[in-house]
């Protein structure tokens, strides 16, 4: 269920679903791939440190405007929401440093990218970055 204000005809086609995903990191049996299976049973979870990301390919340049993250007890006390057409030079969308856990919606200015990042720089917790769900709207 989307859980941000839609209008009739919007597109609400998560772009992130069952993408091809890379971590910076991964717990052995919290692999990136968790992050976007639809699942919210499941998780992707990073080392116990700071300066982690999770990467999501969506295949091909789309329109992205919103990102929502369905973060587990281990969250992000600041991190940033990037996007980049080649996986290569990234633009920060949006960011925070006051992450308090929970689910985060996030929208920033439409913007053409073919790859999504939530790069968290530092953690809430002793433990490392953790989410449940990592979605991707294009608004």
């Amino acid at each position: 269920m989307v859980s941000f204000p839609a209008r009739r005809g919007d597109d609400l086609t998560n772009l992130a679903a069952g993408r091809p995903v890379a971590a910076s990191s991964s717990q052995l049996f919290n692999g990136a791939g968790r992050a976007v299976d639809g699942d919210l049973g499941t998780r992707w979870a990073s080392s116990w440190s700071d300066n982690q990301w999770l990467r999501v390919d969506l295949g091909s340049v789309r329109q992205v405007g919103r990102v929502a993250l369905a973060w587990e007890a281990a969250y992000a006390r600041s991190y940033r929401v990037e996007v980049s057409t080649d996986g290569a030079t990234w633009r920060s969308a949006w960011s925070t440093s006051t992450g308090d856990g929970g689910t985060d919606v996030v929208s920033f200015a439409p913007q053409q990218a073919r790859y999504v990042r939530m790069y968290g720089l530092t953690r809430g917790t002793s433990y490392g970055f953790s989410l449940w769900e990592m979605s991707v709207y294009a608004q």
